[in-house]
């Protein structure tokens, strides 16, 4: 073996070694903080819950997956919100828009003169299940 090709083994065996490590100051916090599946949370009820805030959907599921792409909500003081769904249909998608009250109680979530829907949580999880599907928001931010 030729001194140049034995030189640059030694070179690479001992830099490989240092190729996997990242500093964790390269992830933000919230992407360094092990996460659980979302199947694996616990959900209770949310009849305490200030729901004023920020929520962005993370999973949606049965019929309402058929053609619901993305959710937003925000809860404001006072029980009014606004919310937006992107919504597919046909190959087309569009947003459509609502704003209106809310109430949440012993019963679950009341948009404007809704049925009440089941709502629970779970850390900065919401989950309401209705007969349409059930949809799991995050609490978010707005920059």
């Amino acid at each position: 073996m030729s001194l140049l090709r034995s030189s640059a083994l030694l070179a690479c065996g001992l830099l490989m070694p240092l190729a996997g490590c990242i500093p964790s100051n390269v992830l933000a916090p919230d992407q360094r903080i092990a996460t659980v599946a979302m199947e694996d949370r616990v959900f209770t009820p949310a009849t305490n819950l200030q729901l004023e805030g920020f929520y962005e959907s993370v999973e949606i599921t049965g019929d309402a997956a058929v053609s619901l792409r993305k959710v937003y909500y925000l809860f404001q003081q006072g029980g009014a919100y606004t919310a937006a769904a992107l919504i597919q249909d046909q190959g087309a998608s569009s947003f459509q828009t609502l704003t209106g009250t809310w109430s949440l109680d012993a019963s679950g979530l009341r948009l404007d003169d809704s049925d009440p829907v089941p709502l629970e949580t779970s850390d900065e999880f919401v989950r309401m299940r209705s007969p349409g599907g059930t949809l799991v928001l995050r609490r978010g931010v707005i920059d």
